[in-house]
């Protein structure tokens, strides 16, 4: 498929010091989250007491170095070239209802209203499925993170002769036209926020890995739409 780089790195085989670093904070890190998710339980009848805010505190503020982890190990290996690329005979659908699967308690807990809108039938793409995935979980993550409470997220898919195209779409506070040239460089966070400033720029990385093109369409206010495109395999 043309525009689609083949690399196979025997790097990638290997466990280097780093990833078995990340490994193991990642490890202790579930279980102060679980713990803590657990204190919260216990001290939920009282939501108002300092307690359970402290605790509330240390839950976010560990899932997001838990982010932080996950995409720097990511990133780390995409940049030294310590990953391989295996693309293979894909169907979008069950792809994208399954990472929506995955994304639901985030948005639930937020009490966002997550869309799923695709057509009867979409033509197979050849792609590596964990980093399709990545793609699609970075941009719903990234979606409900700038979506008020309550908000509406959708993803949809269509395809042309030659490219088949994914959207997701929020209602949240949208991008400034002067930043929107940056969401998609390494560190950079939206006004500011809390995050490794890692996940939009993965997401681009892999998205040309497989020979496609992303991009943003944002009005302050109103919310944003992040597409990306994706070469369609000879086999269909």
């Amino acid at each position: 498929m043309a525009g689609v780089k083949q690399i196979n790195n025997k790097r990638s085989q290997k466990i280097g010091f780093g990833d078995a670093t990340v490994h193991e904070l990642k490890t202790l890190l579930t279980a102060i989250i679980v713990s803590a998710e657990l204190l919260a339980e216990e001290l939920q009848p009282d939501h108002k007491s300092m307690p359970l805010r402290l605790i509330q505190n240390i839950t976010r503020n560990a899932h997001s170095l838990d982010e932080k982890l996950a995409n720097f190990s990511e990133m780390a290996g995409l940049l030294s070239g310590e990953f391989s690329f295996q693309p293979e005979l894909l169907e979008i659908g069950p792809v994208i209802h399954g990472v929506t699967a995955q994304i639901y308690p985030i948005t639930h807990s937020k009490k966002q209203t997550l869309h799923v809108d695709l057509p009867t039938t979409l033509p197979h793409i050849r792609a590596h499925r964990h980093y399709l995935e990545q793609i699609l979980l970075n941009l719903l993550t990234n979606a409900s993170k700038f979506t008020p409470e309550g908000g509406n997220i959708t993803v949809s898919a269509t395809s042309n002769d030659a490219n088949l195209m994914i959207e997701v779409a929020d209602n949240g506070m949208g991008i400034p036209i002067n930043k929107q040239d940056l969401v998609f460089q390494p560190y950079y966070q939206i006004n500011g926020g809390k995050g490794s400033g890692l996940g939009l720029a993965i997401t681009k990385f892999l998205v040309e890995l497989h020979g496609g093109k992303v991009w943003l369409e944002s009005t302050l206010g109103k919310g944003s739409r992040i597409s990306f495109s994706l070469p369609l395999s000879d086999q269909r």
